[in-house]
């Protein structure tokens, strides 16, 4: 179960340094913007299908209560995936 938790949180990871890296190319001044697109495209669809897959396989073991470590993936995931729409959203209006 640990390794496909770290199967599942190690992509989340690579997405959110090559954002962070997007921007510091955009702070100085190098071409930003397919590494931004990959970033966030990446987070935005990724952790949807990431947390689908785990609640599936989650429900099939019916594990009554939802023990804590579930607790703090999904609420890891989603609040990565909610920041990542937001920051989408709002580079759309910067545009």
């Amino acid at each position: 179960m640990k390794i496909r938790r770290t199967i599942e949180v190690v992509p989340s990871f690579v997405l959110i340094a090559i954002f962070i890296y997007s921007l510091y190319l955009k702070a100085v001044g190098g071409s930003w913007v397919n590494l931004f697109v990959i970033g966030i495209t990446g987070l935005s669809a990724y952790i949807p299908i990431a947390v689908f897959i785990e609640a599936i396989a989650n429900s099939f073991r019916n594990v009554r209560p939802v023990p804590l470590r579930d607790k703090l993936f999904y609420g890891y995931m989603i609040i990565i995936w909610v920041i990542a729409l937001v920051v989408a959203i709002g580079s759309m209006g910067q545009a």
